[in-house]
């Protein structure tokens, strides 16, 4: 179990570089955070717009290691596969990357498991529901791509941005759940966002400090913006994006889903009256999240703002919801 207890902060040694609220050294973010390029695709491949091909330019590294192999296979009158694997040089060997195959890996997970829960809500039969229930449902599906923007921002290493974009979508999925406990009769646009909000604490209880904290990076802070600090022996710089903000914001995102997680194993049971065995599956999802925020803390056990963070997340996972 984490606790909130501050870590003294040893002396800095030369040259040494920490994030404000951390005793670890960037360099170890550097290593578990890596920021990824930030890609724009300028030219596409592909006979339709929705199955086309982005490439940064015009020379994509695999692209041009499968073309110099087919080259080379067609001079030598050899394989394809064995001229890659005998002559062509490993240009377009990956670095290092860190976690980032873990986090993939999860949120992959997430997201497939937030797609069945629309997909089985959409299947139900309401030819004759004159509910808010089918425009939740649609409603919850748009805005689970928020979290598409969010994960795409972590990447690249920013944090207030993505604290901006969960702090919506967390609304968001609120109003979804609100809509589902409405008869259909009552007035769409009167549904103010706190109402929405204190419904869905209902189903997870931790969903109101999580918002609160996300609020925090919205409207400055001093002592979440500082956040955005890094020490030196000699002096403090600001951080716009950076394997540290990386960090945090991936936090952020997984403990957002986690919490969107929580609620569908709480609400799904009434709401598609027999909860099919596969809904039971987000568990394994949150327990997922569970593990990687225990080992992330682990590897940076000198973070006060992955401590908090996870603290917030054994709240998300173990606490029970409120009476209904």
């Amino acid at each position: 179990m984490r606790t909130e207890d501050e870590v003294p902060s040893p002396p800095l040694k030369e040259d040494e570089t920490k994030p404000w609220h951390s005793d670890e050294p960037v360099e170890r973010y550097n290593s578990l955070f890596p920021t990824l390029p930030q890609f724009v695709a300028h030219y596409t491949v592909g006979l339709e717009r929705g199955y086309a091909v982005g490439l940064p330019d015009k020379h994509s590294l695999r692209l041009r290691k499968n073309l110099l192999a087919a080259l080379i296979a067609d001079r030598l009158r050899i394989g394809i596969e064995y001229a890659k694997r005998r002559y062509v040089t490993e240009q377009s060997q990956s670095h290092w990357l860190g976690l980032t195959d873990r986090i993939d890996k999860i949120y992959v997970e997430g997201r497939e498991h937030f797609d069945l829960y629309t997909s089985l809500m959409s299947d139900r039969d309401t030819d004759k529901d004159s509910s808010f229930n089918d425009l939740a449902t649609q409603f919850f599906y748009r805005t689970v791509g928020s979290l598409d923007a969010a994960k795409r921002l972590s990447e690249l290493g920013y944090l207030c941005e993505v604290a901006n974009i969960l702090r919506s979508a967390l609304e968001q999925f609120a109003f979804c759940s609100k809509l589902l406990s409405l008869s259909g009769a009552e007035d769409l646009k009167a549904i103010k966002p706190i109402q929405s909000l204190n419904h869905f604490k209902k189903y997870v209880p931790a969903s109101g400090p999580l918002y609160g904290l996300m609020s925090k990076y919205t409207h400055f802070e001093y002592d979440h913006h500082t956040h955005f600090f890094t020490r030196g022996p000699d002096r403090t710089e600001t951080i716009q994006r950076g394997p540290v903000l990386r960090a945090y914001s991936t936090h952020l995102l997984f403990i957002t889903m986690a919490c969107v997680g929580k609620y569908i194993l709480v609400a799904a049971p009434t709401q598609l009256k027999k909860s099919p065995k596969s809904i039971q599956n987000v568990e394994s999802f949150i327990q997922s999240i569970y593990q990687y925020s225990d080992d992330v803390c682990r590897m940076l056990p000198l973070d006060l703002v992955l401590i908090n963070m996870d603290i917030l997340l054994q709240d998300i996972v173990q606490h029970s919801p409120a009476d209904m």
